[in-house]
Parts: structure tokens; C-alpha cells; sequence
């Protein structure tokens, strides 16, 4: 009794001076990723695996899945050679019962569908940003089929429902470089100056920012995707992707899965010193943006 009552105070010490929302809990550079890092990351809900993309030179974009648990990866894939400079990606928009991946591009059309299977470029979103503004974060919501898209240089947050683009919000001082969809909310990150992840519910209410602890000035960030659900504690993790270590980094953010909870908690249970598995993961819920048709 007296060596199970340590073991659980240790436990409980461990998970009261772990991470906060904010933090980073792993940093790694993946097996065989491409030359120049990963740049986009995306939920598969399906398998709970993570799709990550990155240029391995000029005009060559190779992709994979990431296990969030293990960080690591399957066999690196070669997606059309049509697309130049890629930025963030999304999984799972859904166009004739194909699952595609979008990847967001340097050059128009911006936002171009690629079949996982073997790479194909079989269409692509209309544009909706400027070249100049560039467009970075890309996300699907896999119960609405919507995709979520934001821009370096524009401060909107816009949603394509089919057809058309329609406002979620704007972002003043833009530079919105992610997007990620997952336990009814929206999450949005912003690269250097801010270095913050912006949180909303699917209905468009604000929820709050989350800063990047510590995060270096000249760590320029970019792409985000769900990660683990109760990874510390009750809180999930998303995960990210920098242009200067090019390695993709796990971020705690805040209970989001949990019933009557509204707000990011600040600390972690007994649980948090144990590993979830992605078969925890959860697709997100049916809310869908009605205020801003």
C-alpha cells in the first residue's frame, strides 16, 4: 500500500508541473522528410493518423501519414508534379466519394485536389486570395464537407461550402498561416509576430488565444492539424511545423472534448503521465456556420 500511495503522489507531482496550454511537448524532425521540411499536416479521422507534406525541391511535394503517438512515419509518396511550393494541406474533402487531400499552393489555382492513393491532381478549389496574400491554412470539417482557408497577407478566415466562400472572421494583423478542425472547434495559428493559436467554436463564437510559450522571434511557423484527444490530462494537442529547425512540434492547448467545458484547463490529471492512442481520437460534431450564409 505504502509503495502504491508513492507511485500515485509521484504521478500526481509529475502532472501538476507538466505543460500548460501553450507549451511544447515534443519537438522532431520526421524520418525521411523532405528537404525542406513539412509544411502542411492534417487529420485523418478515419485512422486517427496525421497526413504531412512537404517540397523536397523545386516542383516536388512528397506526403505521408505521421502517427501522433510514435511520431512516426509511413513510406513517403509523390504527389503530381503540377504544384510548386506548398503551404498547409487538408484530408478528407469529400468529391464524388473520393477522399482527397488539398493541398494549399504557391501558384493558381491555389488549393488543388490530390488523390492519397497515388498522387493525382484531379481539380481544385476556386481561388479566393491574392497571389500577394498568399493562401496558407487549409482544414476540412468532415461532417459539413466545408473547407476552412486563411491567408498570410489577408485578415479573413473564410469557409467554401460547395460553391462560394463565406466569412468566418478577421483577423487583424492577419499572418494566419494554419488551420485545424476538430472537437467542434476551429483552430487558427498565426506565425511570427503573434506566434498564437486562435480559438473558435464551429458556430463562430470566440473562445480565446493561445500563445506559443516561449517560441524564438525568428521561428517563422506554419500548418496545424489536430493531434491527441486527453493527451495531458483532459487537454488535446495539436500539432505544427516550423521554417527555421524544420521539424513538426506538439502543442497542449485546452479540454475541448470534455462536456461543460468551455475554457482551456491550466492542469493536468492523474492520467497525464500516460500515452492515449489514436483510436481515441473523435471525429468532430455536426455544428455547422448558419449565422454567416
Amino acid at each position: 500500500m505504502k509503495e502504491l500511495m508513492a507511485f500515485l503522489l509521484l504521478v500526481l507531482f509529475a502532472s501538476s508541473i507538466h505543460a500548460a496550454p501553450g507549451d511544447i511537448l515534443r519537438s522532431q524532425t520526421l524520418s525521411g522528410q523532405p528537404s525542406s521540411g513539412v509544411r502542411g499536416l492534417a487529420m485523418d479521422w478515419d485512422t486517427g493518423l496525421i497526413w504531412v507534406a512537404g517540397p523536397n525541391g523545386s516542383s516536388n511535394i512528397i506526403y505521408t501519414t505521421m502517427d501522433p503517438v510514435t511520431m512516426t512515419t509511413g513510406t513517403w509518396l509523390a504527389a503530381a508534379a503540377d504544384l510548386g511550393w506548398i503551404f498547409d494541406i487538408g484530408y478528407g474533402f469529400d468529391d464524388g466519394g473520393t477522399k482527397y487531400l488539398l493541398m494549399n499552393d504557391q501558384y493558381s489555382p491555389f488549393t488543388k485536389m490530390i488523390d492519397p492513393l497515388d498522387g493525382s491532381y484531379d481539380g481544385q478549389l476556386p481561388d479566393y486570395y491574392s497571389s500577394g496574400n498568399y493562401t496558407n491554412g487549409c482544414t476540412v470539417d468532415w461532417n459539413t464537407n466545408n473547407v476552412y482557408i486563411s491567408s498570410h497577407g489577408n485578415p479573413y478566415v473564410v469557409y467554401y461550402y460547395g460553391v462560394f466562400y463565406y466569412p468566418f472572421t478577421s483577423i487583424t494583423g492577419a499572418k494566419n498561416m494554419g488551420t485545424a478542425v476538430g472537437w467542434d472547434h476551429l483552430f487558427i495559428l498565426r506565425t511570427s509576430s503573434f506566434y498564437t493559436i486562435e480559438v473558435y467554436e464551429i458556430g463562430g463564437a470566440f473562445i480565446g488565444s493561445i500563445p506559443l510559450a516561449a517560441w524564438p522571434s525568428d521561428n517563422y511557423v506554419l500548418g496545424l492539424s489536430c493531434g491527441r484527444e486527453d493527451a495531458v490530462g483532459e487537454n488535446e494537442t495539436l500539432f505544427f511545423a516550423d521554417l527555421l529547425t524544420k521539424q513538426v512540434h506538439e502543442i497542449e492547448v485546452g479540454d475541448y472534448t470534455t462536456p461543460g467545458s468551455l475554457t482551456p484547463s491550466t492542469w493536468g490529471e492523474i492520467k497525464a503521465g500516460f500515452v492515449s492512442t489514436p483510436d481515441g481520437n473523435r471525429s468532430p460534431s455536426s455544428s455547422f456556420l448558419t449565422s454567416l450564409k
